[in-house]
């Protein structure tokens, strides 16, 4: 049994879920292969056409497996009649966080014959295994199929995966790294993440599974590093970077991690994600910075306390983010904020505000965002019901960062694309270097490396 598991995507990057996917399967005696089709807005699935092909003549799939997310969720389905089109014995599954969300609005159509929710992993493996051996599927968790009748039938949920430590490392050889133009090289360390935000698309999946009080579980500090040190075999790289939604601060991991990575790789700093009230403990920033990391990336999302509170379920205060990135500069570690503008009943006042409390945190760059309502969310269910979506505009959006899926008037919508570009703005405005990958990270490295602080003393 052959699989090939396919995604559209706007981003030329390392796509950990599914090399994380590949890695199981292929310990599994499962023969995987992967294609990634880059999209853009307002783009038709037809592009893309030959190279499907192409790749369904190269590889000869028994199974072609989807990977999708709101934006990609059209390209899927146009994908999956071509395949079908193409050979109709072929079976299509339809995994990853739409899927995962929306099952039905996939099984609605002929095209898409399986879907796989929540965690992919056992569920794959079980389905390739059943089909190869004409086994029955319903005892298959987290699998959604039809009988002889057209019914489609639901297995019980997938429960969580809580030993990571089990799983393999991930597939890195379905990513051609030799043709990145970045330093970095991508790691995780657990999955999920314990907040619960309103726009998040955490938020819409984390319950699925019937064990979801294990949503956010990291492998051990052991598993991790051994991980960077076959990587360091067979990758050059400046820099780790953790993609983790929040980094591990539990202070008996923390600690072990601190001794492990500055023992292996005490000149190899590494990048990772925070919310700001885990940075309020000095003690963790403190192990942070020792440990080697240069740079947090925190999500601000709107400079507007009522805002954030109200309508992105984000309760921390704004003397509470300004607190965390005090700690952050205090102990060496330059901050990267995130902040969204175009949300949902979002004033221009708003919009102002992130513009003049950017300016109070004062931080070494900026990433900006144009808010989009992801299915399965509080946030779309609150833009669904008042009406607040143009659907012609979601439709064509395959990233966030260039225009509005909301209904909104030409004023409205030119003042956020204008403030999305002003806040990018504010660190070259400021003085300060201007965050543009590769070339601000090798800053960031040359910075660091020459700037080391011994905060053990």
């Amino acid at each position: 049994m052959k699989i090939l598991l396919v995604i559209f995507t706007p981003y030329e990057t390392v796509q950990m879920q599914i090399a994380a996917l590949t890695s199981y399967l292929r310990q599994s005696g499962i023969e995987v292969s992967y294609s990634e089709y880059y999209i853009f807005t307002d783009e038709s699935f037809e592009k893309h056409q030959e190279q499907v092909r192409e790749d369904l003549l190269k590889e000869q799939p028994d199974i072609v497996a989807f990977s999708t997310y709101d934006m990609n969720y059209h390209y899927t389905l146009d994908c999956a009649r071509f395949v079908k089109d193409f050979n109709p014995n072929i079976k299509t599954i339809a995994g990853g966080h739409t899927a995962s969300v929306v099952p039905f609005e996939f099984m609605d159509y002929d095209c898409i014959d399986f879907i796989g929710k929540g965690e992919g992993e056992e569920t794959l493996k079980e389905l390739s295994n059943a089909l190869e051996n004409n086994l029955p599927l319903n005892n298959i968790k987290g699998l959604y199929w039809r009988n002889e009748s057209g019914e489609v039938i639901v297995n019980e949920a997938r429960p969580l995966i809580e030993a990571l430590d089990t799983l393999p490392f991930i597939d890195r050889d379905i990513v051609a790294y030799q043709h990145s133009k970045i330093d970095y090289l991508p790691f995780l360390m657990g999955r999920g993440c314990p907040y619960k935000c309103d726009y998040c698309g955490n938020e819409a999946i984390k319950d699925l599974a019937p064990n979801s009080n294990a949503w956010s579980r990291y492998r051990c500090p052991e598993h991790v590093i051994e991980e960077i040190l076959l990587c360091r075999e067979k990758h050059d790289f400046k820099y780790v970077f953790f993609y983790d939604d929040v980094f591990c601060l539990k202070l008996d991991w923390l600690r072990k991690f601190k001794e492990l990575y500055k023992k292996h790789f005490p000149n190899i700093p590494y990048i990772c994600l925070l919310r700001p009230e885990m940075a309020q403990d000095e003690r963790r920033m403190k192990l942070l910075a020792e440990s080697g990391c240069m740079e947090v990336h925190m999500g601000v999302e709107s400079g507007s306390f009522a805002y954030r509170k109200k309508m992105l379920g984000r309760h921390m205060s704004n003397e509470v983010i300004l607190r965390a990135c005090d700690n952050i500069k205090k102990y060496g570690m330059r901050i990267n904020a995130f902040l969204m503008v175009g949300m949902p009943d979002e004033s221009c006042l708003d919009i102002l505000k992130s513009l003049f409390f950017i300016f109070k945190i004062n931080p070494s760059s900026i990433q900006t965002g144009i808010f989009y309502p992801l299915k399965g969310t509080p946030s779309y269910d609150y833009c669904e019901k008042n009406n607040l979506i143009n659907w012609d505009k979601r439709k064509k959006l395959v990233v966030y960062s260039y225009d509005t899926a909301l209904n909104v008037n030409i004023f409205k919508r030119y003042f956020i694309i204008a403030s999305k570009w002003i806040l990018v703005s504010i660190p070259v405005i400021r003085g300060f270097k201007f965050s543009m990958v590769p070339l601000f990270f090798k800053i960031q490295y040359r910075l660091w490396y020459l700037k080391k602080v011994d905060y053990t003393s």
